[in-house]
């Protein structure tokens, strides 16, 4: 059973229930109040014709002068009283001696009367006789110096008969409200819980696959209140999947790179590798260009398999952070890169700043860095060029530059330079033994460090391509 029924027949019958209980007890406080009066009526009335037996007795007695009258007396003013006290239909009145009756009694009532005789001298009760509902009194009474019983009996037949028009009418009325109250309590309740089936819904698109499938939020209450934090859960949820999808992507990519980089080289080894087994008759000339082919290839393959292995272990590296003096730094790299660019006829010029400056840096890494930025500018660069290393202080930090004179990169390509294996000229990078992992390795080294790589480059004039070491990585000058 779904919620909205629930809460539908739940409320219903709590409804129903009230409601009727309610009216019911309403009808039978009124039923009792008119009984009452109908007793307090019947009483009063009983008392007077009680009161007009002994008044007429006493007169009687009076008027003959007598203590007592005869029995045919007694009977004769009885009768007479009781014929002018019973001018209403409505009203029956018997006098008893003995529990026998002293005149006429209706045969239907006189059962009712010897059952109030038998219990005790002044007693009342309803009860049903043929077909009216009729309220009997008895009281005992002195008459003539003997003791007598009078009964009177009230017609309330109109009273019950009102309780019971009203009882079905009251039950008529519960019926129709009833289906009145259900037809609306069930628009109230569909109404109240519509926003509960369209997040119901929504949770079903969004189970589905429809990720950008959002709850519509109306209001301000508990259920809206639901409905947003829902959509701030599928946002983070859409998001998750989305990152998730592009780096399962990504991963595909990397992996039909790596696949494809690989091919190469190793078609070449074992080409010409294959060629030097097979071939008997290969000149001393030929099976050195092949050989060097295969040192070539192998070599290239060596570098793919260190930069690969540096990548991957760079992105789950926490870097080991030292205090580095920048001049000792500059240094250390211009050491061991001065060789490397002057074997490419060109020349390396680094800048300092003029004062002692300190970082907080993993030096390892920050010079695999730097080596990698002024390979590719080495790559990028013609003979006779200039490649300037340059250290300089900002107010947001220190920055680390590389400068090169090359062939420039397009606006378009730059924001895909730092993705694994991509190559801006492959037969230019393929030429220089390059695989496309350099920038991909220098943006994570740069993202340990809390920092990016901030490329800018014009067509034809050359790169530069910078790394921000922030105010926090750094200490104050000595």
């Amino acid at each position: 059973m779904k919620l909205w029924q629930k809460i539908f027949l739940i409320t219903l019958t709590l409804v129903i229930i009230v409601v009727n209980a309610s009216a019911l007890t309403l009808l039978y406080t009124n039923h009792h109040q008119a009984i009452a009066r109908e007793q307090q009526s019947a009483l009063a009335r009983h008392n007077y014709i009680d009161l007009a037996l002994n008044n007429t007795i006493v007169y009687e007695q009076l008027s003959a002068n007598k203590i007592s009258l005869g029995d045919e007396e007694m009977l004769a003013v009885v009768s007479e009283v009781l014929k002018q006290q019973q001018s209403d239909t409505t009203v029956g009145i018997s006098l008893y001696r003995d529990k026998a009756p002293v005149n006429s009694v209706n045969q239907e009532t006189s059962a009712t009367i010897t059952a109030l005789l038998a219990e005790r001298d002044y007693t009342s009760i309803i009860t049903d006789v043929a077909d009216e509902t009729r309220l009997f009194i008895v009281s005992s009474t002195q008459l003539n110096a003997q003791t007598y019983q009078l009964v009177t009996s009230f017609d309330i037949t109109a009273t019950r008969k009102l309780f019971a028009a009203d009882y079905e009418q009251t039950r008529f009325i519960g019926i129709i409200s009833a289906f009145i109250v259900a037809g609306l309590l069930l628009l109230l309740v569909r109404g109240l819980l519509h926003p509960l089936r369209s997040l119901s819904n929504t949770t079903h698109r969004i189970a589905s696959g429809d990720l950008d499938k959002r709850a519509t939020i109306k209001g301000h209450d508990e259920v809206a209140d639901v409905a947003r934090t829902f959509n701030i859960m599928a946002d983070s949820i859409e998001k998750n999947v989305t990152d998730l999808e592009e780096l399962a992507e990504s991963r595909r990519v990397f992996i039909g790179n790596l696949t494809h980089e690989m091919k190469t080289p190793l078609t070449s080894i074992l080409g010409y590798a294959d060629i030097l087994r097979v071939k008997r008759d290969v000149s001393d000339e030929d099976r050195i260009e092949f050989a060097s082919v295969i040192v070539n290839e192998t070599k290239r393959l060596q570098s793919l398999s260190g930069k690969l292995m540096e990548l991957l272990t760079v992105g789950n590296l926490q870097p080991t952070l030292e205090d580095v003096e920048v001049h000792d730094f500059a240094a250390d790299l211009t050491t061991t890169l001065h060789p490397i660019v002057n074997s490419h006829s060109m020349t390396l010029k680094t800048e300092l700043p003029s004062l002692p400056l300190h970082l907080k840096i993993d030096a390892e890494l920050m010079k695999s860095l730097v080596f990698n930025l002024v390979d590719n500018a080495i790559k990028a660069s013609a003979p006779q060029s200039t490649i300037q290393l340059i250290f300089a202080e900002s107010s947001d930090g220190v920055r680390i530059s590389v400068v090169d004179e090359g062939i420039g990169i397009p606006d378009d390509e730059i924001q895909f330079l730092t993705e694994p294996f991509y190559m801006l000229d492959k037969a230019r990078t393929r030429k220089h033994g390059g695989a496309g992992l350099g920038l991909a390795l220098c943006h994570e080294i740069a993202r340990a460090h809390d920092s990016e790589l901030l490329i800018r480059s014009v067509q034809g004039k050359g790169s530069t391509v910078s790394v921000l070491l922030r105010k926090e990585a750094s200490h104050e000058r000595s």
